[in-house]
């Protein structure tokens, strides 16, 4: 715990604010990227309320968890930190395609007697040429695709999408009066959808159809401008504090690393807790011990130390993923909300998720909320994973091809317990080239495929090995109208103990070969506005063995061996209505 020795304060807001004061309150500095030139371990920055559009961009490490560097907005108030600048030119009535690639059509006597230029393609239309300078640091997103060339040859597995929508589409991204709008593939598709917009080839002429159905000159439009909205000078900064920021706005690419808004480059020991994170190209958080990928991206030589915890902020409306990370060792992360998430709709580059976590070692993801996901897992831990846990989620509204939980390519054990899954289009737990896993103490609800599916999916190799899919267990578990039974592609997997419940009139649920495991009817829902569970079945949860490490439910209730039942609510015993989340959850997210 650090007792800061020093306290530096920006605000945008007060008249008397200046890069070149001394940062007390009474003078502080206009910019919080000057606060992070100045600012050393064991001192912090307290940023006031206002809007600030700028890349903070931090110089130093902290020296240890008692001299953090902390970023922090100030008690009460709401700081805004935006990738985007304010669209300053007047927007036009637009011109067709053709009209702006430099072959203008022949005005008709119509369109003159009119007072129209040539060429209008409808009166919904307008469009604008952005200036170089609204552009900062040679950054021109507009004219960068989210997938480049030297990408492709990273994330060779995606590169069947080069050429296609929207993996070579502009990093654009247009808000109007704070709404984000839609880019679209076509100018000709522009007047079927209000809210969207059109990037020319020129890569600066921005064609819309606005939200709504004034002149746009009355309006507040944004462009975002940044790859990152803080993004540390140097790889490996070490004991930095981000908290109670709201952080919008960021054009950013797909690649698998090192894209994020909020991006550690590989650092450790951060702490990133109570922002908001929101209206992002691409991802939100990365908070991995490893930075970059590729033979052209600066070379990491700090230890991949990882001991990152990302906790209690909100993620959501972001492109591919709410958080993401390559290298977590011994990292947390907790108590977050994402939604909305993997609005792009890519799941199949790989790299979709609420929550996508790459070779964990010991680390914990545990009482997250992970919402509305479309085309990408809720938490996916992909790769080597060893000693981690996925506990005590609530995850609903996934649609997806692979699984609401994903553990991928692991030989060592993992968890996955106590968590609530509904609404699953797609399969509850993916187990593919795993062995080890125990998936213990769910309830799934509405699973659309298989309920879990351990099975060899590729031809790779661990450690010397080629990967299997062997040794994983499923129990205790309770399963509500069972989409798809559990797929075992080999024998030395097991299920048991877990109870099946349908809740079709005449209709018995069809359980698992376990011995243990028991089918039973009710009527069971899940109140997702107001997130609360609600149970009435015709018998009683049966009584299941107590398994080492799963002691505790989902509340932090103690089992034990004479009060222990499937499912990860001890509730369920003697209660028929369990509130699974505080619903102030989300309705913020909402906002």
């Amino acid at each position: 715990m650090t007792s800061y020795t020093r306290t530096y304060h920006v605000s945008r807001n007060n008249p008397k604010s200046s890069d070149e004061n001394d940062g007390t309150e009474e003078r502080p500095f206009r910019t919080i990227n000057h606060a992070a030139q100045i600012v050393k371990p064991g001192e912090r920055v307290f940023i006031h309320a206002g809007i600030y559009r700028e890349l903070v961009r931090p110089r130093l490490s902290g020296e240890g968890q008692d001299r953090m560097i902390a970023y922090e907005a100030a008690p009460e108030e709401k700081v805004i930190i935006r990738g985007s600048r304010v669209i300053p030119a007047k927007w036009e009535l637009s011109i067709d395609a053709n009209g702006i690639q430099g072959t203008p059509g022949t005005p008709d006597q119509l369109s003159i007697q009119l007072g129209f230029p040539a060429n209008i393609y409808s009166k919904q239309l307008w469009m604008i040429t952005l200036p170089d300078s609204l552009f900062e640091n040679g950054y021109f997103p507009l004219r960068i695709p989210n997938v480049t060339n030297d990408d492709f040859d990273v994330m060779t597995w995606a590169a069947r999408w080069k050429g296609r929508f929207p993996y070579d589409a502009p990093r654009g991204l247009l808000f109007e009066d704070g709404r984000r709008m839609t880019q679209l593939f076509a100018y000709e598709d522009l007047v079927r959808i209000p809210g969207s917009f059109w990037i020319a080839s020129d890569g600066k002429t921005v064609h819309i159809h606005p939200f709504i159905k004034t002149n746009p000159n009355d309006h507040l439009f944004e462009i975002a401008v940044q790859p990152h909205i803080i993004q540390p000078q140097t790889l490996g900064l070490n004991f930095i504090r981000i908290s109670g920021l709201i952080l919008e706005h960021c054009a950013n690419g797909f690649t698998r690393a090192g894209v994020a808004a909020l991006f550690t480059m590989g650092g450790s020991h951060w702490i990133i807790e109570g922002n908001t994170v929101r209206h992002v190209n691409s991802v939100g958080i990365d908070a991995g011990g490893r930075a970059y990928e590729g033979k052209n991206t600066p070379k990491q030589t700090t230890p991949i130390l990882g001991h990152n915890i990302v906790r209690r902020n909100h993620i959501y409306d972001c492109g591919t993923a709410g958080m993401r990370g390559l290298g977590i060792s011994q990292a947390l992360v907790e108590n977050n909300d994402i939604a909305d998430c993997g609005w792009q709709d890519v799941e199949f580059h790989w790299e979709v998720a609420g929550i996508k976590l790459l070779g964990c070692r010991g680390t914990i993801v545990r009482n997250n909320y992970v919402v509305r996901i479309q085309g990408g897992d809720a938490i996916w831990l992909d790769f080597a994973n060893q000693n981690s846990r996925v506990t005590g989620n609530v995850m609903h509204d996934i649609t997806t091809v692979q699984g609401a939980v994903f553990i991928e390519a692991s030989q060592q054990m993992n968890m996955v317990d106590n968590n609530f899954l509904w609404n699953i289009n797609g399969q509850g737990v993916r187990l593919a080239d795993t062995d080890s896993c125990i998936v213990a103490h769910n309830l799934f609800g509405y699973v659309s495929e298989e309920l879990a599916a351990c099975k060899v999916a590729t031809d790779r190799s661990l450690g010397g090995r080629k990967l299997t899919s062997i040794g994983n267990r499923i129990v205790n578990n309770i399963v509500v109208d069972q989409g798809k039974p559990i797929l075992f592609e080999d024998s030395n997997n097991m299920a048991d103990y877990n109870v099946y419940v349908s809740t079709k009139a005449g209709q018995t649920a069809k359980k698992d070969a376990g011995l243990h495991s028991k089918s039973i009817n009710g009527d069971v829902k899940f109140d997702d506005k107001n997130l609360r569970l609600i149970w009435n079945t015709e018998s009683k949860l049966p009584l299941v063995p107590l398994l080492k490490n799963c002691e505790l439910d989902f509340f932090r209730y103690e089992r034990t061996q004479f009060q222990n039942i499937p499912g990860p609510f001890l509730k369920l015993i003697n209660k028929t209505n369990i509130q699974l989340v505080n619903p102030v959850h989300s309705k913020q997210i909402a906002e």
